[in-house]
């Protein structure tokens, strides 16, 4: 059997493919009224690794799908949310998600939460790696 340079490459993704060396801390998911559908994750994202890890999805079972969000001021003082393709948790260091700042997204709930239970998200990252943690859901 002879190896194409295409199936090379996905020999070489699915060797990197693996746990981001990530931590989660006060993860926290918004409780929302049942008619709403969407809702925002807070909390603190460590890297423990030598390189910076560039996000590029977030899903949970409970939603349809997941959006990396940045808050940013405009020129004028206004700040306001934008889809991103990617959001980095710099190399040994710390990504913050808040409701001021970067966060992430469930969109099209497919249920109501419930204010206490705990949601099992997944990260993604560019490279194919995944971290999966836990969040609580509570009241803002």
């Amino acid at each position: 059997m002879t190896t194409t340079p295409a199936a090379g490459k996905a020999s070489a993704a699915s060797a990197r493919a693996g746990t981001l060396p990530l931590k989660a801390e006060n993860a926290t998911v918004v409780a929302v009224p049942p008619m709403i559908k969407e809702t925002s994750v807070f909390g603190t994202l460590t890297n423990t690794g030598k390189t910076p890890v560039v996000l590029s999805g977030v899903s949970a079972s409970v939603a349809d799908h997941g959006m990396l969000m940045v808050t940013r001021k405009a020129s004028g003082g206004m700040q306001g949310m934008s889809v991103a393709r990617t959001l980095t948790v710099p190399a040994g260091g710390r990504l913050v998600l808040s409701d001021t700042g970067d966060h992430l997204m469930l969109m099209k709930l497919k249920r109501p939460l419930r204010v206490g239970e705990t949601l099992t998200l997944i990260l993604s990252a560019m490279d194919g790696r995944t971290f999966t943690f836990q969040a609580a859901v509570r009241k803002p």
